[in-house]
Order: C-alpha cells, then sequence, then structure tokens
C-alpha cells in the first residue's frame, strides 16, 4: 500500500484536497516491465531509486534538488549550467530492442519549453554536443503540445530536424495540447512494424510510421528522467510512476495501464468537507478521469460541477446530505460517497448582523482618499449608511453595484486628523440591527517638494527567482542609471491565486501622499501550456498593496476585476481622472462566450478592458476600451497612459505586429472598436500618432536593433534629471522578441511627436539594476519621487548605500582667489565610510571677491547622489576701511590698511582719485592713506587695495563740502 499524491484541483471553498490510500496500480495484463520505479519510498541512501520489476535496474538521482513524497518524485528544474536533479536509468536490459514501451506519470511543471522529461538513446559522440539518435518525452513543447519523438535519419549535426512523432521540432502542433496536473503518457516504439504511437491518459494521440527505434541507436545506450543530452534547460515536474516495458503494448494493453492508475488516484484526490453553508463548485475531472455527481437531498442540488446549498430553516435542524461521485476512466466506473452537514438557517437578526460584522475598510485609521463601503451584505441585508451633520465627508453612488463611495474632504495640511464615525444600518425581514464605523481622515500632505530621483518596480521573466516583484533606485536624479535593492532578492511574493507576481505597476495617489501598486496574477513557470492556457483559464483577478511610503505595504489583496466570461487579467495600470473623480484602471482580457473554462478550445484575443475604483478594493464593471482583433489569438495589451494639458497619450502594444502604437484623445475614456484608430478624427476619439514606435532605433545592444516590445512605460523626466529630457519611454524588449530580455530606453522633449523619441538604450544598458539570479527590470513601472521618499527606501533597502551623515566641509580662501572644493566623506546607514568626488555648483566671482563666508552646494557622486554644502570662509591679509571727510571745503576720501598677516606687505591702492603705495606694512601695523579730490561734491564709491595677490574692496559714502 502506498499514499497517492492528490491533484490540483481548484476545489471551492466548500471543499479540501486531502490524501488517500490506494494499491500500486497494477499493470496490463501478461505485460511484465524491464524498469520499474514506483517512486513510493525516498532512496535509503538518497542517491538510489529501486527498481520494482525485480530486474535490478535501479535509478541513480543525480546532482541535487530531488524530493520524494507521497508516492511522487520531484525533479525542480533549472538552466542547462546548474546543478538541478536528474535519473540516471540503467540500459543494458535496453540495448537492441526493437519494440520498447515506456509509460510514465507526469506533471509538468516546466511549461511550455525545450526540456525532456524522458529520454533514450546514443551516448554523446567525441567532438559532438548532443546524441545523433533518440528516443524524447517532453509533456509541453514550445507550443504546448505533448511531444513524444524518435529521430528517423541520421544527421549529427541537427537531429532535431529529423525528429517523428507527435509534437515533433518540425511539426510542432501535431498530436495533443498539454493536459492540466497528472497525466499518464504512453509511447510504444513498435520497431517491428514500424510504428511510433502516442497514448496520453489510455486515448490514443498521434501515430507515426517509423524507420529506426532503440535498437537504431547503438550498443551503448544512455537514458535519464529530467534532461535529455541537449544542453537544454532541466525539467521541472513530478513523476508518479515510471515502468519500461520490452515488448510494443497494443492499444488495449496501453488503454489498461491507464485505467488500472487513473481511478486509483482520482478517487484518492478528491476529499470533501464536513459542512456547506454556501454555494460551491465540485471537481468535475482528475488525472483524466471524469467525475459525475449526485445528491440525496435538496439542501445541496448538483448541475455539472456547481452545488447550490439551501440551508434548512431557522429551528428546523441541520440537513445531513450524502454526496455520490461517480469517477469513470476508459471505460470503468467507480463511486464514493461523501458525508456533508448543511446547518439550518440564521434568523434574521443573525443574518442582519453577520453582514454588519464582515464590512471590513483595510484604511479605516488612516483615510486618504475616498472610502467604498457595501450597500448589500452576503446574507441578504441592504445595508444604509448615514454620516454625522457637518462632517466632512459625503454619500455618492459607489464605483460597483451594491456599494457605496464615501467621499472624503481631508482637512488642511498641519491640522489634526478628523474622526469621522459613519453608521450602517443593516435590514433583513423585520431585523434592523445598527454598527458605528470610525475613519480616522488624514490632514492633507504638505506642499509636496519637488521629485529628485526614481523608483522602479519591475519583474525578470520566468524561473529561478523570477515572477516576483523586485524594486529599484536610481542613482539620484538619473532616469538611466540604478542602484539594486534588497541584495537583488524580489521584495513582493505572491500567496494568493496563481502565486505568481508581473507586470507591477506603481502609482502616486491623487492627494500625492499614498501608493498603490497593482500586477498581474499570473505564473507561467510550469504552467501546462503556458501563455495558451494563461488566456484561456487564467486569472480573473489582479494583486494591490498600498504604502504611505514605499517600504512599509499593506497584506496584499487578491481583487477579482474580470468577468467569468474572460480568460486573464494581464498588466493592470491605472490613472486618476480630475473630470471623473475617479480611478481609472484598465487591462488586457480574452473574451469568451461561456463561463466555462474547459469548454474554451482556443484563445480568442485580448481586449484593453477598463474599470474604475474610488479606492482600489472595489471597482466597477469591467467594460472593453480597445476591441479589435488583430489576427489569430491577437489584440492589444500593456496600454498605459500620460496627460500633457488636456490631451492623453496612449501607448499601446499591438499584437499584430507586436510593436508599440502612440495615440492620442482629449477623452479618457473614448472606446476604440473594429479597427484600430488612424491619424485623423475628432479631438475627443482616440487617434494615431505614431504606428511601431522606436522601432528601428538602436536598443543599446552591441549592433542591436530595437524591433519587436512590449509592456511600454511612459514618465515624465524630474526637473534636473542629469541626462537633460522631458519624458521617458520604456519597451521591454524579451527575448522572443529579438531583444535582451530587459527594457530598452527611448527620450524625447516633445511627447507630441512620435517621430521624436531618442535611443538611448546604451546608457541605461551599462547601469541596469540586477537581480541576484541574473535577472534584469522587465515589465513593471519607473515613478518620480522625492527626495525624502527616495532616502527612505535606500535605508530600507540598501544600508550600504544610504547615507546616514556627511562630515562638514569648510574651506578657506583669500578674497579674489577661487576656493578648492574638495570631495566627501560620508557615513553610511550600515555604519560604513566613503569618501567620494563631488560635483559643484558654480560659484560667482563676486562670491569670494571680499572677505566673508558663503555656501556651495553640490552633489557627492556615490550611489545616491547625496547632496551636500560647503562652508567658504574668504580671508585677505588685511582689512581695509574707507571714509569721505570734508577738509578746506574739499572732498578727500581717507583709507585705513592694516596688515592683518605675519609678515611685512607691500599694499597698492586705487580710487578714482588716484592711485598710492603703502611699503613695508608692518605685521599689526595699521597705516592710513588721504585722497585729495579738490571737489566740493563727489559721489559714493569704492577703493581697491592689493597686497600678496589679494585684493579687498572698501565702499565710501558720497560727500557734499560746499
Amino acid at each position: 500500500m502506498r499514499n497517492i499524491r492528490p491533484a490540483a484541483l481548484g476545489i471551492a471553498a466548500a471543499l479540501t484536497l486531502g490524501l488517500a490510500v490506494a494499491p500500486v496500480p497494477a499493470t496490463a495484463a501478461d505485460a511484465t516491465p524491464l524498469i520499474h520505479y514506483s517512486f513510493d519510498a525516498a532512496p535509503a541512501d538518497g542517491v538510489t531509486i529501486a527498481d520494482a520489476s525485480g530486474n535490478g535496474n535501479d535509478g541513480l538521482v543525480r546532482q541535487s534538488g530531488a524530493s520524494f513524497s507521497d508516492g511522487v518524485l520531484s525533479l525542480p528544474g533549472g538552466s542547462s549550467t546548474g546543478s538541478a536533479a536528474y535519473v540516471e536509468i540503467p540500459t543494458a536490459d535496453l540495448v537492441g530492442l526493437k519494440d520498447v514501451t515506456v509509460s510514465a506519470w507526469v506533471s509538468d511543471r516546466s511549461g511550455p519549453a525545450n526540456v525532456a522529461a524522458a529520454f533514450v538513446g546514443a551516448p554523446v559522440a567525441s567532438g559532438a554536443s548532443f546524441s545523433s539518435g533518440y528516443w524524447l518525452l517532453n509533456p509541453s513543447n514550445p507550443r504546448g503540445y505533448v511531444k513524444s519523438v524518435v529521430t528517423n535519419t541520421t544527421n549529427a549535426s541537427a537531429p532535431w530536424g529529423t525528429e517523428v512523432g507527435a509534437g515533433a521540432t518540425n511539426t510542432p502542433t501535431s498530436g495533443v495540447t498539454t493536459p492540466s496536473g497528472m497525466a499518464l503518457y504512453t509511447t510504444v516504439i513498435d520497431g517491428t512494424n514500424g510504428k511510433l504511437t502516442l497514448y496520453v491518459n489510455g486515448v490514443k494521440a498521434a501515430e507515426n510510421a517509423i524507420a529506426r527505434d532503440i535498437s537504431s541507436f547503438g550498443s551503448s545506450l544512455v537514458a535519464y528522467l529530467g534532461r535529455s543530452t541537449y544542453p537544454d534547460a532541466f525539467f521541472a515536474g513530478d513523476f508518479d510512476d515510471l515502468a519500461v516495458y520490452g515488448s510494443a503494448l497494443s492499444t488495449a494493453e496501453a488503454q489498461a495501464l491507464y485505467a488500472d492508475g487513473a481511478l486509483d488516484r482520482a478517487v484518492a484526490s478528491v476529499s470533501v468537507q464536513g459542512t456547506a453553508e454556501t454555494d460551491f463548485e465540485l471537481p468535475t475531472s482528475a488525472y483524466g478521469a471524469t467525475i459525475s455527481w449526485a445528491s440525496n437531498d435538496a439542501a445541496i442540488a448538483i448541475d455539472g460541477g456547481a452545488a447550490t446549498v439551501t440551508r434548512p430553516a431557522p429551528g428546523s435542524g441541520d440537513a445531513t446530505v450524502t454526496l455520490t461521485a461517480s469517477f469513470t476512466a476508459a471505460g470503468e466506473t467507480r463511486t464514493k460517497s461523501y458525508t456533508l452537514i448543511v446547518p439550518e438557517d440564521l434568523t434574521d437578526d443573525e443574518k442582519a448582523q453577520a453582514d454588519l460584522d464582515a464590512i471590513a475598510i483595510a484604511t479605516a485609521d488612516d483615510v486618504r482618499t475616498n472610502v467604498s463601503v457595501p450597500t448589500t451584505g452576503a446574507q441578504g441585508s441592504a445595508i444604509e449608511w448615514t454620516l454625522p451633520d457637518g462632517a466632512p465627508a459625503t454619500l455618492r453612488a459607489g464605483a460597483a453595484a451594491g456599494t457605496q463611495t464615501i467621499v472624503i474632504e481631508r482637512p488642511a495640511a498641519g491640522e489634526p486628523a478628523v474622526t469621522v464615525v459613519a453608521t450602517a444600518t443593516a435590514r433583513v425581514g423585520d431585523a434592523v440591527r445598527t454598527r458605528d464605523v470610525p475613519l480616522v481622515i488624514q490632514p492633507l500632505p504638505a506642499d509636496q517638494a519637488d521629485e529628485e530621483a526614481y523608483v522602479w518596480a519591475f519583474f525578470t521573466g520566468e524561473g529561478d527567482g523570477a515572477e516576483r516583484v523586485s524594486l529599484a533606485a536610481s542613482r539620484g536624479n538619473d532616469a538611466l542609471s540604478w542602484n539594486t535593492l534588497n541584495d537583488g532578492a524580489p521584495l513582493f511574493t505572491s500567496d494568493q491565486g496563481t502565486e505568481g507576481l508581473r507586470d507591477p505597476f506603481i502609482m502616486r495617489s491623487a492627494e500625492g501622499d499614498r501608493f498603490y501598486m497593482l500586477a498581474t496574477d499570473l505564473k507561467v513557470a510550469g504552467l501546462a501550456g503556458g501563455f495558451d492556457t494563461a488566456q484561456r483559464s487564467g486569472s480573473l483577478y489582479m494583486e494591490v498593496w498600498e504604502s504611505n511610503d514605499l517600504v512599509n505595504w499593506s497584506e496584499q489583496r487578491h481583487v477579482k476585476v474580470s468577468s467569468d466570461y474572460a480568460g486573464n487579467t494581464w498588466a493592470p495600470e491605472a490613472y486618476w481622472d480630475e473630470e471623473l473623480d475617479t480611478y481609472v484602471v484598465y487591462w488586457a482580457s480574452n473574451l469568451y462566450d461561456t463561463t466555462d473554462a474547459s469548454a474554451r478550445t482556443a484563445v480568442t484575443y485580448n481586449r484593453t478592458m477598463y474599470a474604475t475604483t474610488d479606492d482600489f478594493v472595489t471597482f466597477s464593471e469591467a467594460k472593453p476600451w480597445v476591441d479589435v482583433k488583430r489576427g489569430t489569438g491577437r489584440g492589444t495589451i500593456d496600454a498605459t497612459i500620460a496627460r500633457v494639458d488636456d490631451t492623453y497619450y496612449r501607448f499601446i502594444k499591438d499584437e499584430a505586429s507586436m510593436t508599440i502604437r502612440q495615440e492620442q484623445s482629449d477623452d479618457l475614456l473614448a472606446t476604440v472598436t473594429g479597427t484600430l484608430p488612424g491619424t485623423t478624427g475628432a479631438a475627443d476619439e482616440w487617434t494615431l500618432v505614431k504606428d511601431q514606435v522606436a522601432t528601428g532605433l538602436p536598443n543599446g545592444e552591441p549592433g542591436g536593433t530595437f524591433t519587436q516590445g512590449e509592456g511600454p512605460s511612459i514618465f515624465p523626466a524630474n526637473e534636473g534629471d542629469v541626462n537633460g529630457y522631458e519624458w521617458y519611454l520604456f519597451i521591454d524588449q524579451p527575448s522572443y522578441h529579438a531583444g535582451p530580455n530587459y527594457y530598452i530606453p527611448f527620450a524625447t522633449d516633445d511627447i507630441a511627436d512620435g517621430n521624436a523619441w531618442e535611443p538611448v538604450g546604451s546608457t541605461l544598458r551599462e547601469n541596469l539594476p540586477q537581480n541576484a539570479d541574473g535577472g534584469k527590470p522587465r515589465h513593471g513601472t519607473v515613478i518620480p519621487v522625492t527626495r525624502a521618499e527616495y532616502e527612505t527606501v535606500l535605508e530600507a533597502f540598501a544600508p550600504r548605500i544610504a547615507v546616514a551623515a556627511a562630515d562638514e566641509i569648510a574651506v578657506t580662501t583669500k578674497a579674489g582667489t577661487a576656493p578648492v572644493l574638495p570631495g566627501a566623506h560620508l557615513t553610511k546607514v550600515d555604519g560604513s565610510e566613503q569618501d567620494v568626488a563631488v560635483a559643484w555648483d558654480d560659484i560667482d566671482p563676486a562670491q569670494y571677491a571680499q572677505p566673508g563666508v558663503f555656501t556651495v552646494s553640490g552633489v557627492a557622486q556615490d550611489d545616491s547622489r547625496v547632496p551636500v554644502e560647503a562652508t567658504v570662509t574668504v580671508t585677505a591679509p588685511i582689512a581695509v576701511s574707507a571714509i569721505t571727510r570734508c577738509v578746506g571745503g574739499k572732498a578727500t576720501v581717507v583709507v585705513k590698511t592694516t596688515n592683518q598677516g605675519d609678515t611685512a606687505l607691500d599694499v597698492a591702492l586705487s580710487s578714482t582719485y588716484g592711485a598710492k603705495a603703502i611699503s613695508g606694512l608692518q605685521p599689526g601695523a595699521t597705516s592710513s592713506v588721504v585722497f585729495s579730490t579738490r571737489l566740493t561734491d563727489i559721489p559714493a564709491g569704492r577703493v581697491t587695495t592689493t597686497a600678496a595677490g589679494s585684493s579687498v574692496v572698501a565702499d565710501y559714502s558720497a560727500a557734499t563740502c560746499g
């Protein structure tokens, strides 16, 4: 007996997944395997997998990361140069066989890729890079089809071109698409009759004529689970049984292999929770078996996989219901019963109170924006809201049906917070209950300082460390030079939905003192069928966080925004619209004519959708914004918006050409249907500014060109950005669009001119942030931030970069001599110290013309570009004063000069009325010089006195002596 690992079935809240005990599946009659791995127990020595066939063909785990649990071997997958685990299989019993059957229960986690779940072939010849002949199983080739092939001729340099079978390299869409979850893949190599047959869950998926078989691959073979001899990535997935037979099993025997194992696994995979209070979903398939359900009581009505719960009336007692599941696979059926309790219904008073208790306002103690509140409850209550007279808040219709919005009027900056008590009254029948909900309304922020830096939210793709969100911070006011934060580790990991995060969008609230981050709920790594599956049965949710400082973030909110008719919710962004007084959120979705994802046989095309929200908690019904089919399975995705004066500029990916369009309109919510807009149209319609923006420009890579891209991010340059542009447009150019797999930047001083974008990729390329796993920024958002916000981020996520203090900088110079300003000595938040150069502001010579003190601002050339200041003291070897006197009715200028040094000085004096000299003025001595004018009236003026190379100016006043 052994434990069977359950399938991931996505059962609603009323169900849980559990483990059950089932016997080892029997094999087809009279078929005895040469090799059989049940994976029932972990290897005692950590390496050796026992061969249950009795033939001694024990497998060996190579490298690291393999795990055994519940009768399943899990392989981690990883890059071709990594140390991911795989299994080496003995081949002595396979050499020379013309007829072989390989049957394995496998669950794919690599997704669409060139990987091998199982491989048998010739060893790599000397001087070669891969086997010249082989059989290979890949549950999901790069097109999302099952691949099971043999090389049918010899071509040592390109054996992939000789493959025959389902999903072969030259016929990648032959056969069947990858099933979800654990499936039985049975390949029959019938060399005697020249046939290669693939069965998936007992059903013949493909049959091909072959001229070669295992015996054709020579007298020495290699065999693996989890890899091939190609330099491809290691396979990530689970194995729940492997059997290799030295014969070509018949169709009936292949079907029996499936039937024997599928029902055990399917039954073991489903467990029903003991209590049901609300409607729930039941699984209708598992391990390829279909599941039908029946109920013995009206308290739970069954329609397909939908279970509708009707609770008994209050006081009538609970209902005990038996649900019977019928599991059918390969013509065989097995039943299992589950007992549930349906509790009696609540009284009206209890329902009203339950609905009031369920009201939760996440930011009630820190309100900085409008707040959505419910007007209906899950228990059927009608909820009415009232506000105190004179409260700085009003009510209006909510963004979504069944809601209202409390419109907040925040206190002025500097005033204390105000608490407003909103009262909710719930009514069910004759029952009436009330609840007070205090809202602490924060004052408006003070006038925001200028933005002087940037923060970048991004993800890096699929694989290790990816499909999570990272943050980076610029090197000061430079959008093309960046610091890696958090030691290159992502900061946001999803525990909701698909548990993958992509396409993060970060924005500042309308009031300026809160940030929102949205992200796509999508995990492509390990997803059978990859992006095709993600668009037919993907997430209807977006992920939301909020923060007041970009460091301390709320709990993740998993918010449904798409309808049940959507297949995906991709790349959400948002824009605050002053005229609408709300946020407009937009994303891409495929739409279908059925809510049953399993009935969607092909991707439709992505529409760009939009909804409105007041608080990123409650959203209006989604509506099409751009509904244009651009080819089979292609539409528009990845919109981003900027506004200049009254004009909105939209950048959006056209999936027909996989390039970016730039459009403009005076009406943000103008819709586009049928065809994409041209260059002419009314101001309140979207019109084309530029098609294929930046296509053909250099992408910054050596000899590289930007051809296609996605995920555009438009943002304004800060005042004082060192690069001198007005706008930046970053476009993701992944490897599948012939790019380096990260953002390519373009810049302009005129966003209205679609031809004015300049390539600046070579600069960014040298200054990109990089995660510890080597990933660089893909689809994300750059947001301008103030110096204070920037330093808060650095202190939290890069203490070795953040500056705790800069040593005082004091410089002395002689009057008339430009000061020489030094670098800066910085102490970082982590306690380290650094000496760096400083880019100082230009100094007006007038500032050091006279003795005195002035300050000079500069920017330290550390990674944070911290502002510093130098105090300059201007000295002179002499002190000079000048006055006017009347002598004999004539004006004279008397100049007194004092030697402040420690050596004798020769002093030269000049004025409008001549020049004079003092020779050998001793240290500490003072000498007076008189300039006679012979004039009765003179205007104000100055005397310049020079000694030891320094000049000092002394002003004198006007004089009237007549």
